[in-house]
């Protein structure tokens, strides 16, 4: 294999690694959501409050390199800060009103609308290995969600609606992938927060004590803002539809966080459902690790 073959495959799993930590950090959403809710803070401003901190924390950097926006077709950005927009408000109001769990898993359902988006708007191919792996993970998610038939309806629909937004993100990350990584992080925080702020002005409160400024500042720049500029950055080497399968991780550790910091327990649901989540991903990372180690020793 070619040395530029080796150095992009190289930068391809570093981009996976890249991803693996930022749904380590994504994951710490449900218990610091629970704590803001028991805190007395509106889903709405939770979200509006998270996206401008976090975007501001990026935006010195963004500045400078703004001018990167002018190598994608203006329709990336903004379907960028409306599916981000959909994603975070939905997200974090379904994680309020129902357990964590629950607003995870139907969340990444967003790997479906990958699977049907990405080749239609980006042209990648597919392989009978992410389609199986894509199977047996729905399969959870279909287990977990059917466990809970009986919970709140509308928290449910809400947590869907966020997978949808979650799923057409990851391909406008893509889509995005010429930008500078801390601009794309900007520009959606910032975008989704001004978005969100005249609803939080008729809606909610913009009111918030040392306490609860303090959690949605871990919550704006520790579990958002810096996994954000990592995901942004691996979407560059990694394919949309191979990422929404590692993010599906973020099924099992979100709420294996909420249960240790706020007491939230898991459903049984989630338990079986779960694990068949963890095991397809690993799967697919080994045979796809396998595959192209195989490429490499064939010199092809």
């Amino acid at each position: 294999m070619p040395q530029a073959d080796r150095t992009s495959r190289r930068a391809r799993w570093l981009g996976v690694l890249a991803l693996l930590v930022t749904v380590a950090l994504w994951s710490l959403n449900g218990p610091l959501i629970k704590l803001l809710d028991e805190a007395g803070v509106d889903g709405l401003a939770i979200a509006c409050y998270r996206s401008l901190l976090g975007g501001a924390v990026f935006l010195p950097f963004a500045v400078r390199r703004w001018r990167t926006l002018g190598r994608v077709d203006v329709r990336w950005p903004i379907g960028s800060v409306l599916a981000f927009t959909l994603m975070t408000v939905c997200f974090v109001i379904a994680t309020t009103r129902t357990a964590a769990a629950n607003a995870i898993i139907l969340q990444n359902t967003s790997s479906v609308w990958v699977f049907l988006l990405a080749p239609l708007l980006l042209r990648e191919r597919l392989r009978l290995t992410d389609g199986t792996v894509l199977l047996f993970a729905m399969i959870g998610v279909a287990i977990i969600f059917f466990g809970h038939a009986t919970a709140d309806v509308p928290a449910l629909v809400t947590s869907l609606a966020s997978g949808l937004g979650y799923g057409t993100l990851i391909v406008a990350l893509r889509g995005l992938r010429r930008v500078d990584p801390s601009t794309v992080v900007s520009l959606n925080l910032l975008g989704s927060g001004l978005l969100l702020a005249p609803a939080v002005g008729l809606w909610a409160t913009f009111s918030l004590d040392a306490h609860q400024f303090g959690l949605v500042v871990l919550l704006g720049v520790v579990q958002l803002a810096l996994p954000y500029l990592l995901f942004s950055w691996a979407m560059q080497y990694v394919e949309a539809h191979r990422a929404a399968l590692i993010v599906l991780l973020e099924t099992v550790l979100n709420p294996l966080w909420t249960y240790l910091v706020v007491g939230e327990r898991v459903p049984t649901p989630t338990l079986i459902g779960g694990p068949l989540i963890l095991i397809s991903v690993v799967v697919w990372m080994f045979v796809t690790w396998r595959r192209e180690s195989r490429t490499i020793d064939d010199g092809g």
